[in-house]
């Protein structure tokens, strides 16, 4: 195999190594949050994607959401260290894990369900 050859070879292996090593990397650096990490890092503050949805956290338990310019006003606590929400298409609460990242937040209801991702902002008043 010619000089050129190999490189282009050993390229192809550990592109895909170093891309997806620095995938699993950037994902560790997710922490669960407790109850008094979610108080602290979430309560008071925007939810959001940035375009399609928000959800405001008010400390008194208020829940205020809006998505595609629709308005809802709702509640959410901290139930065994999850945040849980109300959302109009569901009777009950619906309670995730909370992660964070710096200013990024993923939820998961459960371990194997995938994550909803969007970052956690100042609160905008609407």
């Amino acid at each position: 195999m010619n000089r050129r050859a190999l490189g282009a070879a050993t390229l192809t292996i550990l592109l895909p190594a170093t891309v997806f090593g620095w995938n699993a990397q950037a994902q560790g650096t997710f922490k669960l949050l407790g109850e008094r990490e979610i108080r602290a890092r979430v309560v008071g503050k925007d939810i959001t994607d940035g375009a399609h949805w928000v959800n405001y956290l008010r400390p008194d338990g208020v829940l205020l959401s809006s998505e595609m310019g629709q308005k809802w006003t709702g509640t959410w606590k901290i139930r065994n260290n999850k945040l849980c929400m109300s959302n109009p298409n569901l009777e009950g609460l619906n309670c995730n894990e909370v992660w964070m990242s710096g200013a990024n937040i993923r939820l998961r209801e459960n371990p194997d369900q995938e994550t909803y991702d969007a970052t956690v902002e100042k609160h905008r008043a609407n």
